[in-house]
């Protein structure tokens, strides 16, 4: 079921079905043959899930990408697609009915995929082989350059079928989607297994959640959900509304699986929302904290929130064993593993964990260990089994020799009443004269106005917490904080727009 600022589409799996064979007819005729790689960049989420599946039916690697490009990178749809199309060697390309392609790469255009399903259904399949490239995901990035994780069927179907069996879906799950579907979570987590499952799954656009974020429950509540999923951002949204709650007739009691995943997760929303929901039915053991990315085919750990064993305001929330098939080890700065309890550089193998990203070197150590366990880029710790994830090496504010996790510093700021939530960045600059690190803190105020007495209460708060003098504090505009497609910050990008010299 597709939803669509109030516009409601169904579709069986038999529709699908006939629906990707006649695009598949449509992409042979303008030429595509076996293992060739199409960029979809489709707004329109069935006409993108039709594309998608006669990619997979054709043996074609389809490599979905945004159709609204970050707003940091400030292109338009088409320069985005054409930069896309040049990091992936010039692909076929197939757009939605708003887009047309720059006319640079029109020879490699296929048309748009409602023209494309004007066709007779194919009747010819192509057999894949579990080790072919079943999808190209774009990672965001902080370069102006998308690199493309290569995820093959095994990778996919491996992931799938450990959630399946850990969290103990079936045909009967009934699921609720609204991140893009060009990402991990919406594609893999969510549509990939669901399809595999065979269950009804209900995708909604993410913008119109967003303009109202407890339309999430609305519609959760009204379809009956029991799965669903988001950063924990979005839960920040609901808890941030607890006023608006009061008196709405949802009935949340078979929603048992709210995966909290996609970046750094806060016991404090998690207790919140689970207290603020608890009178509507939803179970107590309903959070799911976890952790996954594109590289390992979407979330591969995840455990029971327990609010009573962990506390609001603990610094980290543990996510919990590791899924069957996937390894997880701890490793220091010059990759020895360190003993349990000993945090460190995480690195994970298995079945579901990317071979590498499209054009790098099979095994690029940049990426990959020589033993072939994958470098996260996450820090994390390992105590009695369980992974507790601290932060992001590129995350980490070094200042005066000691080392601050970005996050941490967002976080703590943003609990002061006048800062709206998941608009904080935290950034390390260069002093005076380059002779000293500072820290510069944006945030979003919820008047959306902010004078010398706020300014002031940041600073004094970080002062206080951490122990660190604050260089600047700056309000900014939400558009003007770097994100995702499913709402991570982008501080790398942030920090390239500060000026080298901040005193």
């Amino acid at each position: 079921m597709y939803l669509d600022h109030g516009r409601e589409r169904r579709q069986t799996y038999g529709e699908l079905l006939d629906a990707a064979r006649r695009v598949l007819t449509g992409l042979r005729r303008g030429g595509v043959r076996p293992g060739d790689k199409v960029i979809l960049q489709i707004d329109d989420d069935r006409d993108l899930l039709s594309t998608f599946w006669a990619c997979v039916l054709g043996g074609f690697v389809p490599a979905p990408t945004t159709p609204r490009p970050p707003v940091d990178t400030r292109l338009s749809p088409e320069a985005w697609l054409a930069r896309v199309w040049d990091a992936l060697d010039r692909p076929w390309v197939v757009t939605g009915s708003a887009v047309e392609p720059d006319v640079s790469i029109v020879d490699s255009w296929l048309g748009a995929a409602p023209a494309l399903a004007h066709n007779a259904a194919a009747t010819h399949l192509r057999r894949a082989r579990s080790d072919d490239i079943a999808t190209l995901l774009l990672t965001s990035g902080s370069t102006g350059a998308p690199k493309a994780v290569m995820l093959s069927h095994h990778n996919i179907i491996s992931r799938s079928t450990a959630t399946i069996q850990v969290r103990q879906l079936s045909w009967a799950s009934r699921t609720f989607n609204w991140m893009p579907l060009d990402h991990v979570g919406g594609l893999v987590m969510f549509h990939v297994r669901d399809t595999l499952l065979g269950c009804h799954q209900v995708h909604a656009r993410t913008g119109w959640i967003l303009a109202e974020p407890l339309r999430w429950l609305d519609l959760i509540s009204e379809h009956e959900c029991d799965t669903t999923w988001a950063p924990n951002f979005a839960f920040n949204l609901i808890v941030d509304r607890e006023n608006e709650l009061r008196g709405r007739p949802w009935n949340l009691s078979r929603l048992r699986y709210i995966m909290n995943g996609g970046e750094s997760i806060k016991a404090r929303t998690a207790h919140r929302l689970l207290a603020l929901l608890a009178p509507y039915g939803l179970p107590a053991t309903a959070m799911h904290p976890g952790w996954g990315m594109s590289e390992t085919s979407s979330g591969v750990v995840d455990a029971v929130f327990d609010p009573d064993t962990q506390p609001a305001d603990g610094r980290y929330v543990p996510v919990g064993a590791p899924h069957p098939g996937v390894r997880l080890r701890v490793v220091d700065d010059e990759g020895n593993v360190v003993p349990q309890g000993v945090s460190g550089r995480l690195e994970v193998s298995g079945a579901p964990i990317t071979s590498g990203y499209y054009g790098d070197p099979p095994g690029n150590p940049q990426s990959f260990t020589p033993d072939g366990w994958f470098k996260t880029g996450d820090l994390a710790v390992i105590r009695d089994g369980s992974l507790t994830v601290t932060g992001r090496a590129d995350d980490v504010l070094e200042i005066d020799g000691i080392r601050y996790h970005g996050h941490e510093i967002e976080a703590a700021v943003e609990e002061l009443p006048f800062v709206e939530p998941s608009y904080t960045v935290a950034c390390p600059v260069e002093g005076e004269r380059g002779e000293r690190t500072a820290l510069v803190v944006f945030f979003h105020p919820r008047s959306g106005v902010a004078g010398d007495g706020e300014r002031a209460q940041i600073s004094e708060l970080v002062r206080v917490r951490f122990g660190l003098p604050v260089a600047r504090v700056a309000p900014v505009a939400r558009e003007d904080v770097p994100k995702t497609g499913v709402g991570k910050l982008r501080r790398a990008r942030m920090l390239e727009s500060l000026p080298r010299d901040v005193s």
